[in-house]
């Protein structure tokens, strides 16, 4: 049977990982490079690791695998009556055809955006590496994960870092759970602007609503557009992604859609853990297996310098702090999520046990 993924970053190479030998599998990815690891690109930039560290596959890798992979190849249209994959290469028949195409940096819808880069692509963190060794600092516009793990990298490196962002608390959590968080990273050397909004750029750096911050290489780094378009020139379903069931199938027959691209319940995933359990779990529908992803049950680890934070499910309502470093949240007497700071064992113990409804484990 013909399986095509159109798009080769985490949930595309784990569903082709997980399949291979058991469908005829292609890989049709647009980038001229094999997969590459985008949560490491912070750890690249700031010199911690080298550009090859960062592809965990080789070429030779996809062939033993038996994964045949067109890259510099972007699909253009999904023939759904004929089951094509229509490319600018030619066409491509299938059986069933997955969308995995990932998503775009946000930009920020201001005067003088051009004068602001962006982190989602190798090819970005070549050009912030360059620029940063020349200026030596670097202002990052966001609160969350991506824009945190840059700075905490980049300052651990030894470089200037500023962060604004116009929310007074990181990564949505809570006051309290953000504050700690922020000293953290502030003893690495990162400086905060919180509760700022940006109103325009230019070359030597940002007008904010609480003065003009100075600062000639600057980042955005505040959230991802899914790459929607192939399924909607295909006349197939989309709202902020491309539109799956809990089955994770689109509004095409034998058409299918995970990660960031793809909106599941109302949710984008938004890290590469949760396009890799797409993936799982698609990979098993695709056997046969009855299985069925769950949206409302999120959770991403981060590491910010030396610094790492677990969330796991729902961290809003009522929460209490079980130990020095672990925040668990309830809705009622129901345990639904929980903010872990500095222990990523404990993190993956409490994941499981929220996950499966068990009870609180506080060891």
């Amino acid at each position: 049977m013909r399986l095509v993924i159109v798009g080769n970053g985490p949930g595309g190479v784990e569903l082709a990982r997980r399949l291979a030998g058991k469908f005829d599998v292609t890989i049709v990815e647009k980038e001229n490079l094999p997969h590459y690891s985008k949560p490491m690109l912070s750890h690249y930039i700031a010199g911690f690791i080298p550009e090859e560290r960062l592809f965990p596959h080789s070429i030779d890798w996809y062939v033993e695998k038996g994964i045949n992979l067109l890259l510099g190849t972007e699909a253009k249209l999904i023939d759904r009556f004929r089951k094509v994959l229509v490319t600018e290469e030619g066409e491509i028949p299938y059986d069933i055809l997955v969308v995995a195409t990932g998503a775009r940096a946000r930009e920020p819808p201001i005067k003088g955006k051009e004068h602001i880069l962006t982190l989602r692509t190798l090819g970005d963190a070549k050009l912030i590496k360059e620029r940063l060794e020349e200026e030596g600092e670097i202002t990052i516009l966001g609160g969350g994960f991506i824009a945190l793990e840059l700075a905490g990298n980049l300052a651990k490196a030894g470089y200037a870092v500023r962060v604004i962002h116009r929310g007074e608390t990181l990564l949505g959590l809570d006051e309290e759970t953000s504050g700690i968080i922020r000293e953290k990273l502030e003893e690495t050397g990162v400086k905060f602007h919180l509760g700022t909004g940006i109103l325009s750029a230019d070359e030597k750096g940002l007008s904010t609503d609480k003065g003009y911050i100075r600062g000639k290489l600057k980042v955005c780094a505040f959230g991802i557009l899914p790459n929607r378009e192939l399924a909607m020139k295909s006349g197939i379903h989309a709202g902020r992604g491309i539109l799956v069931d809990e089955h994770l199938r689109t509004s095409a027959k034998d058409v299918y859609a995970i990660g960031d691209c793809a909106e599941v319940g109302g949710i984008i995933g938004g890290t590469a853990k949760a396009a890799v359990e797409q993936a799982k779990v698609l990979s098993k529908i695709l056997e046969g297996c009855e299985e069925r992803y769950d949206p409302s049950f999120r959770s991403a680890f981060f590491k910010f310098a030396d610094f790492s934070v677990a969330i796991i499910g729902k961290t809003k309502g009522h929460g209490e702090w079980i130990d020095g470093n672990t925040k668990v949240f309830y809705d009622g007497d129901k345990l639904t999520g929980a903010a872990v700071l500095g222990d990523l064992r404990k993190a993956m113990r409490l994941e499981k046990s929220i996950k499966e409804g068990l009870s609180l484990d506080r060891s």
